[in-house]
């Protein structure tokens, strides 16, 4: 009555009322049919000429001519009410139209109407396709919407001016079932899809930059094709669409990662399940189809913390992390043609290894702005923890729920301040609670979402040095360097029960069962211990074993097993009932293993270290599962699971969290070749055609600039630190320095040491420099000297080169090896003539910071320095003064201007004024262009910070050390 607008004297006429009785029993007490009924009456009786009353037994004839409930039990028909209310308000409609109208061939209400089978549940279709669906203007198809809006069978709202058509979910499945009956669902995606493909096709939307569409239809199309075309039956072209770069790049500007990871998952498990067995889809072709779109589908969702919006870093992103199986699969050859075809211009082209593999263990990659201490894996996938800066001063808790919304929370607390240092945390995500630990044994519980303290206890008398929660949030555990451990109710801020003693050494790690009712800690006495809360006993012996002090423990959910990490680099797993070590020590670790978790079963384990790898186990073989989990450009310093123990999670220093697909990383072909440790230095030929670079794993590595491959194995001999590299003008050799007090050259070609070491240095090599032709190497060292090398004899050329009172950070040699130049901490630059052995003129000072970069003209008459304090500074070495002043962000600029000018009359005439242009240049983990107009250009970013890079600008290639990888890029124009 009220949907239908009626006064009260025509609800209480009796022939209305009649008919009113009647239109309930039929519409089976279901109020979406009694508010259709409602409308459908409101329309008739606004255009009805006679009695009111009239209209609404009129409504009844056509709803019991459209009814098909047996009148007898009308409760049967709960849904078929709503049908003969919707056919009745198509019916009222129709009435103007004719009933012969859609036989004819003629515009048709019931026809358009169920056209919308093809709209989404519980969302909304733009008015402007619409219309393109029934092929009308704007204006026509938003009168016949309004006219079924009158009758309860759509809803139509505006927003920013665009109108939007949407259906109750009943009223869709009515429109699904009206369109089966008479042309098919089918038919209307296909129709849709072929609008959608209007105005230069699918592709021509990815043409926009930004997560910003042109349009509201744009925006619908795109978030909608996949249910589209594969409701349409164009599955082929589905597959195709998810095989454009150009499409991937769309949805990574958009902001749809998660949703096309969902769409690719489910269009591969339709591929493989429509009857369509393995060995067929090899025959077929479709297994490369199938696995490029999982390749791109990892490769997206790897790439989006690392390329902002832009084409050209997307596009970087891209390419680099599937190009490793473009000679296997034609699919992704494909793909990467697509890229150099359609990249903007300029772009760089990843040569080398600049960026992680998509197809292995690692899933996905969470950039942090401080170092993680905590991760955890929450029962739904959902990823949290908890950052903080370098000196722990303050605390950023960290949410990412599955569906990949990040919430960071920072803690007001000025940790920084005062006389307590801040030493540890964690989180409870069931109760959003954080513990806090601090240096003189204070704890304070944190309400995470009221960001205040809920309570604050001193209850150690040193040191805190772990803390855990249970898996509930009611309970915490707390380890110090008093020996103790502490259990705490954290409702309350009571401790519960006695100080839990026994412990000889410091607690380093805590940890507690699921419910809170078992807690383990592991000491550097180098054992570990099981207790039991509620009685505050100490389960069975100490579990001893390890050699060296306990860093991290963990225990599975039900508490019966327990894990623990070593400084000894090995990790233990211990049933807690027996007190007995299962099975061996897991090794495989190279350093300090700081973290530990377990699965909920007990069955795996996971470890991280401070090798930077992590590593997953399977408890009872005690076999490693794979490979170790490596990318972490900085120590692992927390690693947790998943209950079923199929995800890992790893936090570092490196400020990045990354998870883990333990079991289904996809087949790499070949295992990626390059340095394990971090990249200190790298070089380059003269003719830029080759590269070479030194590695904290103790090798020096050959590159070829064009392939990006390996030349040759790692070159090896080093027994520490490579820290500085060089190579000759052609290429042909490469010399080292290390922190073994060392220089070696080395045969590029042959991959030999060239003699033996060059030894003489009393302290590490921290700078190696070689002439143009090969034939002389100079080396800078921490014991204050410089020294120069006859490379064919192996002989020192005369003495040690001695004046500068601090480590020598930087040397550099002229093209003809008679001259070198040196730069140290003392702030100074020094020029020597080789053949003498003597310092020409004094020092060149000017510097007021260490100077850390140096290098000479060809002749030897001009040198550069550059220094800590970002100046460089171009000098003239027979006069001894400063002839130029620049910033090191120029460095290669300055080179070229002042180096590989003949004299510097030829740099004056170039004028100052006219600076070459800059083609890339480094801006922590960025690559940067300098256009013309002096604006700059993100053309990529890689994983870890560039800490060195050369660059030829006449061959366009850019070689970095970043973390552990050498990246080498071309400039593509």
């Amino acid at each position: 009555m009220l949907a239908s607008g009626a006064k009260p004297e025509e609800a209480n006429d009796p022939r209305c009322k009649e008919a009113v009785r009647e239109i309930l029993k039929l519409c089976a007490g279901l109020p979406l049919a009694l508010n259709v009924a409602g409308t459908g009456v409101r329309y008739m009786r606004d255009r009805w000429e006679g009695e009111k009353s009239q209209a609404w037994e009129a409504y009844l004839s056509k709803m019991k001519s459209c009814n098909t409930i047996r009148s007898e039990s009308p409760g049967d028909g709960y849904l078929l009410s709503l049908d003969a209310t919707l056919h009745a308000s198509l019916e009222i409609v129709e009435s103007g139209m004719g009933s012969d109208a859609e036989r004819l061939g003629q515009f048709s209400f019931r026809k358009i109407h169920r056209s919308l089978c093809v709209m989404k549940k519980q969302d909304g279709m733009p008015l402007s396709l619409v219309r393109e669906l029934w092929e009308m203007d704007y204006d026509s198809a938003e009168k016949y919407v309004k006219q079924m809006e009158r009758v309860g069978l759509v809803d139509i709202h505006y927003d920013k001016d665009c109108g939007w058509v949407r259906m109750h979910d009943l009223t869709h499945d009515f429109a699904v079932q009206e369109a089966q009956k008479e042309e098919s669902v089918t038919v209307w995606y296909k129709k849709l899809a072929d609008v959608c493909r209007q105005g230069g096709g699918l592709l021509a939307m990815t043409e926009s930059e930004g997560r910003e569409s042109k349009d509201a239809r744009e925006k619908y199309v795109f978030e909608n094709i996949y249910r589209v075309l594969k409701q349409g039956g164009y599955v082929e072209e589905l597959k195709n669409l998810f095989l454009r770069a150009r499409w991937v790049k769309a949805v990574i500007q958009r902001g749809s990662v998660l949703q096309y990871e969902e769409a690719v998952k489910d269009l591969n498990s339709f591929l493989r399940n429509t009857g369509a067995s393995e060995s067929l889809l090899r025959d077929t072709g479709e297994e490369d189809s199938v696995y490029a779109m999982e390749l791109m589908m990892r490769a997206a969702r790897l790439s989006v913390p690392f390329c902002g919006e832009s084409s050209a870093g997307i596009y970087f992103q891209l390419y680099g992390r599937i190009k490793h199986r473009a000679s296997q699969l034609g699919s992704v050859r494909r793909i990467l043609e697509e890229i150099e075809e359609h990249a903007p211009r300029p772009w760089v082209r990843p040569v080398s290894e600049c960026v992680g593999r998509a197809g292995g263990s690692l899933v996905e990659q969470i950039v942090l702005p401080n170092i993680v201490y905590e991760v955890g894996m929450d029962s739904t996938g959902g990823v949290y923890g908890h950052c903080s800066d370098l000196g722990y001063t303050r605390i950023t808790v960290f949410t990412q729920s599955p569906d990949k919304e990040m919430k960071m929370t920072e803690l007001d607390n000025d940790f920084g301040t005062g006389s307590r240092e801040l030493t540890c945390g964690c989180v409870s995500m069931s109760k959003r609670y954080a513990v806090i630990g601090y240096g003189d044994g204070t704890l304070q519980f944190w309400s995470v979402s009221e960001k205040k303290i809920l309570w604050s206890d001193c209850g150690h008398e040193s040191r805190v040095s772990s803390v855990a929660m249970s898996g509930d949030g009611k309970r915490a555990v707390s380890g110090s360097r008093d020996s103790s451990v502490r259990v705490w109710d954290v409702d309350t801020g009571l401790q519960i029960g006695d100080a839990l003693t026994g412990h000889t050494g410091w607690v380093e790690s805590v940890a507690m069962s699921g419910d809170g009712k078992r807690a383990v800690s592991g000491s550097y006495d180098d054992s570990v211990r099981v207790w039991d809360v509620d009685t505050g006993l100490q389960i069975g012996d100490a579990l001893t074993g390890h050699t060296d002090g306990v860093e991290s423990v963990a225990m599975s959910g039900d508490g019966k097993r327990a894990v623990s990490g070593s400084l000894d680099e090995s990790v233990r797993v211990w049933d807690v009932d027996t007190g007995l070590q299962i099975g061996d020590a897991l090794t495989g670790h190279t350093s300090y293993v700081d973290s530990v978790a377990m699965s909920g079963d007990g069955k795996r384990a996971v470890s991280g270290s401070w090798d930077e790898s992590v590593r997953v186990w399977d408890v009872d073989t005690g076999l490693q599962i794979g490979d170790a989990l490596t990318g972490h450009t900085g120590r692992v310093e927390s690693v947790a699971m998943s209950g079923d123990g199929k995800r890992a999670v790893s936090g570092s220093y490196d400020e990045s969290v990354r998870v883990w697909d333990v079991d289904t990383g996809l087949q790499i072909s070949d295992a990626p070749t390059g340095h394990t440790g971090e990249v200190d230095s790298v070089a380059m030929s003269g003719d830029g055609k080759r590269a070479v670079s030194g590695s904290r794993d103790m090798s020096v590595r050959v590159w070829d600039v064009d392939t990006g491959l390996q030349i040759g194995d790692a070159l090896t001999g080093h027994t520490h630190w490579v820290l500085s590299v060089g190579m000759s003008g052609d290429g042909k050799r490469a010399v080292s320095g290390s922190y073994d007090k060392s220089v070696r050259v080395w045969d590029v070609d042959t991959g030999l040491q060239i003699g033996d070491a060059l030894t003489g240095h009393t302290n590490g090599v921290l700078s190696v420099g070689m002439s143009g032709d090969g034939k002389r190497a100079v080396s800078g060292s921490r014991d204050k000297s410089v020294r120069v090398w006859d490379v064919d004899t192996g002989l020192q050329i005369g003495d040690a080169l001695t004046g500068h009172t601090d480590e020598v950070y930087g040397v550099g040699m002229s093209g003809d090896g008679k001259r070198a130049v040196s730069g140290s901490g003392d702030k100074s630059v020094r020029v020597w003539d080789v053949d003498t052995g003597l310092q020409i003129g004094d020092a060149l000072t000017g510097h007021t910071s260490l100077v850390s970069r140096v290098g000479m003209s060809g002749d030897g008459k001009r040198a550069v320095s550059g220094s800590w304090n970002r100046s460089v500074r171009v000098w003239d070495v027979e006069k001894g003064s400063t002839v130029h002043l620049g910033k090191l962000e120029d460095w290669q600029d300055i080179v070229e201007r002042f180096l590989n000018a003949e004299n510097l009359r030829a740099v004056s005439r170039t004028g100052h004024r006219h600076k070459r242009l800059k083609v890339f240049e480094s801006r922590g983990t960025k690559i940067v262009h300098e256009r013309e107009d002096g604006s700059e250009a993100v053309l990529a970013q890689l994983e870890s910070t560039v800490i060195w890079w050369e660059v030829d600008d006449n061959h366009g290639v850019f070689v970095a050390a970043a973390g552990s990888r050498v990246a080498i890029m071309k400039l593509v124009v």
